[in-house]
């Protein structure tokens, strides 16, 4: 029997072909294998390795079926975090604008650009299509009538979690404003069930699956630093000489470790004046200053936490260092996979240090092995009523006035929890009863958080934090857990920099720290030891 050859890609996309691809020499095998089914309205689930150009795959027929709409049709891109929305901003802008003459609009804690043309696709974050549901301003609400498509990138850690049952709770109340069904589509590297996903944000049966294998080699290497951090100086600057490696992005499993080495790298070495830093608590515009530093700079070194794991464009890295385990398969393979993406090889040394060096290296191999099989943990399932109880005042927001029969009609599946949680919304003070039988209105905790902007957030309170400021400039939010452990006086290492607590400020939120710079710098050597070399696997595929 003959084989059916493919629809060519440039006939089903005359419009975006060649403003996304063709730069391109070829389509990636994921660009070609998602194509038809955007295009014939399916829900998608895809995965593909970081860098195989999954945001480009769905946003060229994504935005086809919005021109072949005559613009009638628009789509919402879902995104965790603000730093990949400006991320992914500051990549399509111009070609969604200047050449496809499309109107592309932002919303995030950060950054609201909606423009005075209605626009035809959205960047926001769950919390901010909340605000948005809410809002009476009639071109968000005429955008999101028009919502036929919804992307959600980077979708593993939402599924079971806080933010996950927002997000699902929130396509409820969307689709009863579409009054249509909304083709949803969901991208990530590391997606442990298929299933799992469907069922959490509820896609139609015959919703596709595409999976590629992006066939990268992984060259592993595990390294013991005997001295413990005060290596690492020497070790960065063997990889720089003898390595040529010139960009390097290193992986802590928290804030304090990040710290750390970033105070023994940018006082000596050959990164000393090239190291960034970029953790969740340093404020967005340090952060954001910290990857345009790292992306442009032909030599860099940059330390991070997890927000690096997804995928913001930080440029071609040549190594990825792992200071000691993450906690996850899934953690392991975005944080590897941010290396040599323009490469059919990752790059991936693992550092074991202190007592537990022997147990970091089984841990490592431990990864190495599950990733290769592609086995990635299967988060639990939850039921977090809190979440539900936010939405209860979300809707509030929306609708001032709304009943228990209206919230049980909007989420069907939840009609026997709702009764018990209108009764504790209204002992806690956030909601009362109306004259009107059977509506109730906002109380006083409601009339509070909303004035502190804290309706629209998941989920359990979060510790204190206190604001740091250098130089009159505020660089990052401190947890109070650190700041206990402080006294005017001391010197340390905070975001980057070496400095000197000049005071505490307890009263108020956030509080507030002032700091001058601290002491010099100091020399440090490495004298590590390879403990393996070359562990050969594949990207999961399928």
């Amino acid at each position: 029997m003959p084989m059916v050859q493919a629809p060519d890609p440039l006939l089903l996309l005359p419009n975006t072909f060649r403003p996304f691809y063709g730069a391109f020499t070829h389509l990636h095998p994921v660009q070609v294998q998602v194509i038809p089914p955007i295009l014939a309205g399916k829900d998608l689930i895809l995965q593909a390795a970081t860098g195989s150009g999954k945001s480009e795959a769905v946003l060229a027929p994504c935005l086809e079926r919005v021109i072949a709409s005559g613009r009638a049709h628009g789509v919402l891109y879902i995104i965790p975090t603000r730093a990949l929305a400006k991320d992914l901003l500051r990549r399509f802008e111009s070609l969604i604008f200047e050449r496809l003459g499309l109107v592309l609009a932002i919303r995030t804690g950060d950054l609201k650009r909606f423009g005075k043309k209605r626009p035809d696709i959205l960047f926001t974050t769950p919390e901010s299509l909340d605000v948005m549901l809410g809002s009476a301003n009639k071109d968000v609400t005429g955008f999101l009538s028009r919502i036929g498509t919804v992307i959600i990138d980077e979708v593993h850690p939402l599924v079971h979690q806080y933010r996950g049952r927002h997000l699902a709770f929130l396509f409820t109340r969307l689709a009863k404003r579409t009054r249509a069904p909304i083709q949803k589509i969901a991208m990530s590297a590391t997606i442990s069930r298929v299933k799992d996903v469907m069922d959490f944000f509820d896609f139609r049966p015959e919703a596709e699956f595409a999976a590629v294998n992006t066939d990268r080699r992984i060259s592993a290497r595990l390294i013991h630093l005997k001295n413990g951090d005060a290596e690492m100086s020497a070790l960065v600057n063997d990889l720089y000489h003898a390595w040529n490696y010139k960009k390097i992005l290193i992986f802590c499993n928290s804030r304090s470790a990040c710290e750390r080495l970033s105070g023994i790298l940018s006082r000596s070495g050959d990164f000393r004046n090239v190291t960034e830093l970029h953790y969740s608590n340093l404020k967005p515009r340090e952060r954001k200053k910290a990857e345009d530093r790292f992306r442009k700079n032909v030599c860099a070194l940059c330390i991070a936490t997890s927000t690096l794991e997804l995928g913001i464009d930080v440029g071609d890295v040549d190594a990825v260092l792992l200071f000691q385990p993450p906690g996850s398969v899934s953690s392991f393979l975005q944080r590897i996979g941010r290396a040599n993406r323009r490469e059919g090889a990752i790059n991936f040394w693992g550092i074991c240090s202190g007592e537990s060096a022997g147990t970091q290296v089984v841990r490592f191999l431990a990864l190495l092995e599950l990733g290769r099989q592609g086995r990635i943990e299967a988060p639990v399932a939850k039921e977090l009523p809190s979440v539900l109880s936010q939405q209860v005042i979300s809707c509030l927001y929306q609708k001032k006035e709304i009943s228990l029969d209206a919230m049980q009609s909007l989420f069907p599946d939840k009609k026997n929890r709702l009764p018990a949680i209108f009764e504790s919304l209204e002992k806690k003070g956030w909601i009362r009863p109306c004259p009107r039988p059977g509506l109730v209105r906002g109380g006083w905790q409601y009339r509070d958080h909303f004035l502190a902007y804290k309706i629209w957030g998941n989920f359990p309170e979060t510790e204190k934090e206190y604001l740091l400021e250098v130089s009159g400039k505020s660089v990052a939010d401190i947890p109070q857990s650190i700041v206990s452990q402080m006294d005017v006086g001391d010197r340390v290492h905070l975001s980057g920099r070496r400095l000197e607590i000049l005071k505490i400020q307890a009263e108020g939120d956030p509080g507030k720290w002032w700091h001058a710079p601290g002491p010099g710098r100091e020399k440090r050597t490495w004298s590590g030891r390879v403990l393996a070399h070359v562990y050969p696997m594949k990207w999961p595929g399928p």
